[in-house]
């Protein structure tokens, strides 16, 4: 039976049993424990160190193709990705500069600006929390007429803003676009554990979800934000052949109030596991100041899961890409490893 989102009064739930008040309560324990942590001798101490050189080594500022008709994918930071495949030019949860310097400033810069990127054919949201669905990034775009794929409840939002293209989706459901007849690329929207809302009144009143990029026999997973749940293995009844899974590794600390929301970097490793994929691509890490996690801590838990469930990762692939490096798998997908780039499961 597929994961349907809880709605009453207006709103929607993972579940009956999901708490909006609880969330609050966590979100704003949250804030005080990492200010906190921040003014702290020991925040202090863990912050980003010696910057310029941690971002010249995990920067690698690729220039987009135009179009690509293989699978090539480069991440831009957070949960931003440029997907190019079968001539389409897919960009995910765009975010491009600060959000918001006080709350969560930005660590390492967007390798690529709106007008160094090719035309932009779809723009997939995942949700509308602000580092996700990000006003001022996303207006840059309206050049470029995108189809944008959104949640439930953000419609209204975006027409606002000046968007026309927009298809609302709920868990499950498809969009599909078509090239000249020579390629077809299906979207749909898949489910996640998490929450929304820009502000406190709107709290869960649009829904979350992650979505899935189908065109000419390649499939490419985009987790959005999520908690670890049983999403993933619904999705792998429904998708039993994944090429590419684009996961979320944190914020990892402070666990006790990240777990209904985010996933470690274990629980990743495990959700991939579920899925069924073949590559993992890390996301959600090292952009941006959340919680408690020190730039390479998500990564370093990362490669550590991934070496304790080897046995079950027979066969898999950690792909861990650097801000604005783009990596291509030629098509079809299912080609050995040696495709890869030489940076393949390491730091």
């Amino acid at each position: 039976m597929e994961i349907r989102p809880h709605r009453q009064n207006g709103r929607f739930y993972n579940d009956p049993h999901d708490s909006i008040l609880l969330r609050l309560k966590n979100m704003l324990k949250t804030i005080g424990l990492i200010a906190r942590y921040r003014l702290s001798g020991k925040g202090r101490k863990e912050g980003l160190l010696g910057s310029a050189t941690v971002i010249q080594e995990w920067t690698e500022r690729t220039v987009p193709r135009p179009y690509s008709d293989e699978l090539t994918i480069t991440w831009l930071g957070h949960a931003t990705f440029l997907i190019q495949v079968g001539g389409f030019n897919i960009l995910t949860d765009p975010v491009f500069d600060e959000i918001s310097r006080a709350a969560a400033g930005r660590m390492v810069p967007s390798p690529l600006q709106p007008q160094d990127l090719p035309n932009i054919d779809a723009v997939l949201i995942s949700h509308n929390h602000r580092d996700h669905m990000d006003e001022k990034s996303l207006q840059a775009l309206l050049s470029h007429q995108p189809h944008m794929c959104v949640p439930l409840g953000n419609r209204a939002w975006l027409k606002k803003r000046g968007f026309n293209m927009i298809t609302e989706k709920n868990w499950w459901d498809e969009v599909t676009l078509e090239r000249g007849g020579a390629s077809t690329l299906t979207l749909t929207f898949l489910p996640a554990s998490h929450w929304t809302g820009r502000g406190v009144f709107d709290t869960n009143k649009s829904l979350w979800g992650s979505w899935m990029i189908s065109c000419n026999g390649t499939t490419v997973y985009f987790a959005g934000d999520t908690a670890y749940a049983n999403h993933f293995k619904a999705i792998n009844k429904r998708y039993p052949v994944i090429d590419v899974a684009l996961m979320p590794v944190g914020p990892n600390e402070p666990r006790h109030l990240m777990y209904d929301a985010h996933v470690s970097a274990e629980e990743a490793v495990q959700g991939f596991i579920d899925l069924g994929a073949r590559h993992f691509i890390p996301m959600h890490w090292g952009t941006f100041m959340f919680g408690f996690d020190t730039f390479k801590l998500p990564i370093q838990r990362l490669e550590r899961s991934w070496h304790e469930q080897s046995i079950k990762l027979a066969g898999k692939h950690l792909n861990i890409v650097k801000f604005g490096q783009a990596l291509t798998l030629d098509q079809p997908v299912v080609q050995p490893t040696s495709s890869l780039p030489s940076h393949e499961a390491s730091l």
